[in-house]
């Protein structure tokens, strides 16, 4: 384990055991989303699911059904 990963781990062992629960829930959740979402972009299908969704994205950028984003705004 990598020291900074133990120095969060030392912190929060010094919390409440409510507050300790969360973290650990969150952290899992974290990690289990990065597991889900690397099992989506490995998937074989996904290249196919990404190239439809891009080619949908420049035909209705074509049509000129969408909006400049600009810093934290819409334009």
């Amino acid at each position: 384990m990598i020291e900074r990963l133990k120095q969060a781990f030392a912190l929060a062992e010094q919390r409440p055991e409510a507050e300790q629960e969360l973290l650990a829930q969150l952290l899992l959740e974290e990690m289990q989303s990065e597991d889900r979402w690397d099992a989506l972009f490995t998937d074989p299908r996904s290249d196919q699911l990404l190239e439809k969704l891009v080619a949908e994205a420049i035909a209705e950028d074509d049509a000129g059904e969408t909006e400049e984003i600009t810093g934290d705004t819409f334009a």
